[in-house]
């Protein structure tokens, strides 16, 4: 999944990790299709429901994509 615009040298990739790595979602910024940064959404371990744990964390991911993207 990504976002990007025709004029906007800005995009973001949000990918699935694996869940022996701790699962959640792996953030990739690029500019210029350069990866310039991102980050790691692991599930929050509050949840007691681990679809809605993983759906907060990709929404976390794709709001910070979403402000690259932006900004």
């Amino acid at each position: 999944m990504g976002m990007s615009t025709a004029t906007n040298p800005c995009r973001f990739e949000i990918s699935p990790r694996p869940p022996e790595a701790g699962g959640g979602w792996r953030l990739q910024l690029f500019l210029n299709d350069l990866e310039v940064g991102g980050g790691v959404y692991p599930p929050d371990e509050n949840f007691l429901d681990q679809q809605l744990a993983t759906d907060a964390a990709h929404e976390d991911a794709y709001e910070e994509g979403a402000a690259w993207v932006e900004s």
